[in-house]
């Protein structure tokens, strides 16, 4: 018998949320995580669709406790000027109306140690080295534990949330990387940051630099996070250090300079690879991939957790579904249709955003667009109003391409 039903490694908010979610359902479960939480890490920016797995993980009242911002909308600043806020309030879930800003460090360690509470065997400081089984199947893992030991973990299902790293990617799998969207960022947290008042002070202000390059600002307990996101091959345009990158790039934008004349900086500035990519399957043989593993888009509107915690539900349900239908070889091979589905929208979306010739204050005009625009922005993926602006985001595409 194996010694688990389930192995997850990677102990993000994907593989401690797959791993909640399959003890619920009275699984035994072990998750190994090779760093120790807290760490710090970025992403922090929710979109409120994220409240709903929050909510059946049981962890949706302790996000106030933790002093995060509350999130109630996300406003564009052009070169030109601001443009109209977007508010989540214009949904018709009130469930969505609003949602948070976090530090991951210890947004990702709430969830870990909720994952803890539901019966969850977890190991930090724990590396995985390699998978056990043969000709596509996975079975277990190798692990190396942080005194140098080693040992096989065996397992009728191994979840790979292991995000860019993408262990069993690797060896089962490949990853595409999309064109037009090989970027990469430098971002630092700041302190006496000026911000708005009111239900206004914790939304995410986007300004953008030029076509291709812009600054996220994310306010934080006690702190704002300030980020460039630019392309890869072009960044140095900006500096030669991390730190010279992040303040030219600031430099180019007034309204945002304006906000830091009193700040100080808290974090050293830090640089990670922001390429979009797809990986070419999302399970197989008693593996599957969960959150960043299965893909990762340009963060422009905030959907990484939400695709993480999407694709952790739909995960949970397709391993619960497996291992109580009694398979003796689970096989998750097309198991994210509809994650794969919602990032297509946003791919869409994020694509409209880097085109010189789309101008997204021209299709808000119409109001469907518009309630399809504030829709994908809340993450409200496959409404009526979503699909139609889409729709005509790619028709464009597809009558520029005919010009």
């Amino acid at each position: 018998m194996p010694d688990f039903d389930v192995v997850v490694i990677g102990g993000g908010p994907g593989g401690s949320s797959v791993a909640t979610f399959v003890a619920q359902a009275g699984h035994s479960v072990a998750l190994y995580e090779k760093a120790t939480f807290p760490r710090f890490i970025v992403g922090e920016s929710l979109v409120p669709a994220c409240n709903l797995p929050l909510e059946k993980l049981g962890v949706l009242e302790q996000m106030d406790e933790q002093r995060f911002p509350r999130k109630h909308g996300v406003q564009f600043f052009s070169p030109t000027g601001p443009t109209k806020p977007f508010y989540f309030s214009e949904v018709s879930d009130p469930r969505m109306h609003s949602t948070w800003q976090v530090l991951r460090s210890d947004f990702d360690a709430m969830l870990l140690e909720n994952a803890k509470r539901a019966g969850v065997e977890t190991h930090t400081q724990t590396e995985i080295f390699d998978l056990c089984g043969t000709n596509g199947t996975v079975t277990g893992v190798k692990i190396r534990r942080s005194d140098g030991g080693e040992e096989t973990v065996t397992a009728r299902v191994v979840v790979d949330a292991t995000g860019q790293n993408g262990l069993v990617t690797r060896q089962h799998g490949g990853r595409k990387i999309i064109d037009g969207l090989q970027n990469a960022s430098v971002f630092a947290h700041y302190h006496n940051v000026a911000l708005d008042t009111g239900i206004d002070a914790g939304s995410t202000l986007i300004y953008r630099i030029d076509n291709e390059s812009w600054l996220w600002f994310i306010p934080l307990p006690d702190v704002v996070s300030i980020g460039l996101v630019t392309p890869a091959k072009t960044i140095s345009r900006f500096g030669k250090s991390p730190a010279s990158i992040l303040e030219t790039a600031i430099d180019e934008s007034e309204p945002l300079r304006s906000r830091l004349e009193k700040a100080d900086r808290t974090t050293e500035v830090r640089a990670v690879r922001d390429y979009s990519y797809r990986s070419e399957r999302d399970g197989g043989e008693g593996w599957l991939l969960i959150g960043d593993a299965v893909g990762f888009i340009d963060p422009i509107y905030s959907t990484g957790l939400f695709l993480t915690l999407y694709s952790a539900e739909l995960g949970a349900a397709a391993i619960t579904e497996q291992l109580q239908g009694g398979a003796s070889t689970p096989n998750f091979s097309g198991y994210s249709k509809d994650y794969q589905k919602a990032f297509e929208q946003f791919l869409t979306l994020v694509q409209a955003f880097y085109r010189e010739d789309f101008h997204f204050g021209t299709l808000a005009k119409n109001p469907a667009h518009r309630q399809g625009l504030i829709d994908l922005l809340t993450g409200v993926v496959g409404t009526p109003e979503a699909n139609e602006v889409t729709q005509a985001i790619r028709a464009f595409f597809d009558k520029q391409m005919m010009l």
